[in-house]
């Protein structure tokens, strides 16, 4: 088991050392595929941004029931406690007739209006905040709380909901798409890399392959070439995304001021970053597998 450990660590080693030994050349195979990474990378932050920024918004779709004007106070309690257990409300806030038409007294300078038309003409409501912003959830849980004893209607701004969560679920396809096809680049670049090493090692292998030496022992230097590539992309990749950030969060943020936003790109998450990297060496590491398959089968001794 020793021995087995060794040669892994020696094979990743001469891996490592081979790449620093050509510079120029592995630092142009390297850009070009932290750039590849680095786009689906940037539009999945500003992405996840958006839906961040979206979950803290005061103006999230509200859901106001408004009771019949015959309502009594047994009524606005059961709707109250109707609520207060109801799993898709996140919360809610109860606006008596008398609290409201106050507010629109003081709002709109009409102290007295309720004298001059005799008596308060506004119903009690409620204004709920759902937990989701998912049109269709939005739409059942509308025609449920409508169905309330004592609600007379139920309303909310179903227009600006499907806006946002149809941007959203758009930004999430196009990062899926764009990271699929980067990364199935980032795998026929890598194939390509590993295929043009095995022919430039060619006599060296079929010697290899004269001695006895299986295809493992033949393809682990040029796994560890890729797995190191990988890496090292990965890394470059998230420094690009992260000056990007920091370069543009001064303009967003200075945009959002003037409607009272507080809006910036953040960085990607320890869990989130480990799976980026893992993934960008796993991808890496596919390529040079097919590569090394391939040719393998090709290279025998003459």
């Amino acid at each position: 088991m020793r021995h087995f450990f060794y040669l892994h660590a020696q094979s990743a080693r001469s891996a490592l050392i081979k790449i620093l030994r050509q510079p120029f050349g592995s630092l142009l195979n390297l850009l070009m595929l932290s750039v590849a990474l680095a786009l689906p990378l940037s539009l999945f932050l500003a992405v996840a941004s958006l839906q961040d920024w979206a979950g803290r918004l005061t103006a999230t779709p509200q859901i106001t029931l408004y009771m019949e004007q015959s309502a009594e106070a047994a009524d606005i309690s059961a709707v109250n406690t109707t609520l207060h257990k109801h799993p898709e409300v996140q919360s809610f806030v109860f606006i008596s007739k008398g609290q409201a038409l106050k507010e629109m007294e003081t709002k709109n300078g009409l102290q007295g209006l309720s004298d001059g038309l005799g008596g308060n003409p506004l119903p009690d409501a409620f204004v709920v905040t759902p937990t989701t912003l998912d049109p269709h959830e939005l739409d059942m849980l509308q025609k449920e709380l409508s169905g309330l004893p004592m609600v007379e209607s139920a309303q909310f701004d179903a227009s600006w909901a499907k806006r946002l969560f149809a941007l959203i679920s758009l930004g999430h396809q196009l990062t899926w798409f764009l990271a699929g096809v980067l990364g199935a680049a980032l795998v026929l670049v890598t194939h390509n890399t590993i295929r043009m090493q095995i022919l430039a090692r060619r006599d060296e292998i079929e010697v290899t392959k004269l001695i006895g030496a299986p295809d493992s022992f033949i393809r682990r230097p040029f796994m560890y070439h890729a797995l190191w590539q990988g890496l090292v992309a990965a890394l470059i990749a998230w420094g690009l995304t992260c000056w990007l950030a920091l370069a543009a969060n001064p303009a967003i943020s200075e945009f959002a001021r003037l409607y009272n936003e507080q809006v910036s790109l953040r960085m990607l998450r320890p869990t989130e970053l480990a799976a980026f990297i893992a993934g960008s060496a796993l991808l890496a590491m596919i390529g040079a597998r097919m590569a090394a398959d391939h040719h393998l089968r090709r290279v025998g001794p003459r």
